[in-house]
């Protein structure tokens, strides 16, 4: 009877720990083209998958609702070349936020912090005190970056989205003043299979009453 009983115990342990468990799901690629208004660039990078919430909203009188939150740490790259003026590279880490309705059109809003390098458009001198002239490689200035975007897109296939995403980005200290440059993000994401998995914790809730 110890025996039996100790079984049931171990058996109905493992099959609560197989349905805590949750699926392993790649993490996402991005590749976009992303402009300052009139001057070219680009943004690429990866989303890690960190949370999902599933939720189900009841209304009086309209059909339930369904949508999924997805949580998501991400690390970016950009780019863009402002003629006569600086090229911008840049790196930043952030914080995404998207919501995904059942028939694949979604939202999203993204706040990052990173870090700017420019480089100086043209030939860069230092003149010293003594009046010696020198040519300086690579000039430009370092930034500390907030970049803060939100946007929309569609899911064009199971592992394949297409996105839109206007974003200010804000580079400071910049001659006493805060430096801050509008941009639009036109790109994809990617899903590949078996690419930096990971476990997101699964939640489900549910909104309103059931009729």
């Amino acid at each position: 009877m110890k025996k039996e009983l100790l079984l049931l115990i171990v058996g109905m342990y493992s099959a609560g720990m197989v349905g805590a468990q949750t699926t392993k799901i790649s993490s996402n690629l991005k590749l976009a083209y992303n402009a300052t208004i009139i001057y070219p660039g680009f943004r690429a990078g990866v989303e890690y998958p960190i949370k999902r919430i599933d939720v189900t909203k009841y209304r009086k009188k309209r059909p339930v609702r369904h949508f999924s939150k997805h949580r998501y740490l991400s690390g970016e790259i950009g780019y863009y070349h402002h003629q006569t003026f600086h090229d911008n590279l840049y790196l930043l880490f952030g914080w995404q936020m998207r919501k995904q309705r059942p028939r694949g059109f979604f939202t999203e809003f993204s706040p990052a912090l990173g870090y700017s390098r420019t480089f100086l458009g043209g030939e860069t001198y230092r003149v010293d005190d003594a009046g010696n002239i020198k040519l300086l490689k690579f000039a430009g200035y370092n930034y500390v970056m907030v970049s803060i975007g939100g946007g929309c897109g569609y899911s064009l296939m199971p592992r394949l989205s297409a996105y839109f995403r206007p974003s200010l980005l804000t580079m400071f200290p910049s001659n006493n003043l805060v430096y801050i440059r509008p941009t639009v993000e036109l790109g994809l994401i990617w899903q590949p299979r078996h690419f930096l998995e990971a476990r997101p914790k699964t939640v489900s809730k549910s909104k309103g009453k059931k009729r």
